[in-house]
């Protein structure tokens, strides 16, 4: 550490403070990514976005390189907006549980809950490995506890949960 002074010293931290400290730039990291900064998944879609707006504009609009920036011509009107979801998003069934993948915050609370019911793809976004390798109030409590609400637990397997009624009720919010 460098006092007033600028002379170093040696000090001792407590292990709480480093792991508070990393749970702050973790969570950090987190707001960053939700806010599209270094974000894979928004540069993707940005870049989709961008080459599906250029194949809209006519050639004849675009001016020549080099030419001189004229008035702006009105924007062009799509019948369809570019596809701003990620391409590789699955397609769920209805009622089953599914996790919004491309918007995850990788916040780890899905994993921590039960990491053989969720799981990390290649970019380090969560997504539904085995619904069946818990019960479906993980599911509801995942959905609870997502920070950026991506999770939706669908319709329980069972039948036969403990407190299904009121378990159906929590998931509603996240249909």
């Amino acid at each position: 550490m460098v006092d007033p002074q600028h002379r170093v010293h040696k000090v001792v931290v407590a292990r709480s403070l480093l792991r508070q400290a990393g749970r702050c730039r973790d969570l950090w990291h987190s707001l960053q990514e939700l806010a599209g900064i270094h974000n894979s998944h928004a540069e993707k879609a940005v870049a989709q976005a961008r080459a599906a707006w250029a194949e809209a504009v006519p050639a004849q609009a675009q001016p020549p390189a080099g030419a001189a920036p004229a008035a702006a011509p009105p924007a062009p009107v799509l019948a369809t907006p570019p596809a701003v979801v990620a391409a590789d998003e699955p397609q769920h069934a209805p009622g089953e549980p599914y996790i919004e993948t491309a918007r995850c915050s990788s916040c780890n609370e899905c994993i921590q809950l039960n990491p053989r019911m969720f799981a990390y793809d290649a970019n380090q976004q969560a997504y539904i490995a085995d619904p069946s390798a818990g019960s479906y109030a993980q599911l509801v409590e995942a959905a609870e506890n997502c920070q950026v609400a991506v999770i939706h637990p669908g319709e329980p397997r069972s039948k036969d949960e403990p407190g299904l009624q009121e378990l159906v009720k929590r998931a509603e919010a996240f249909a």
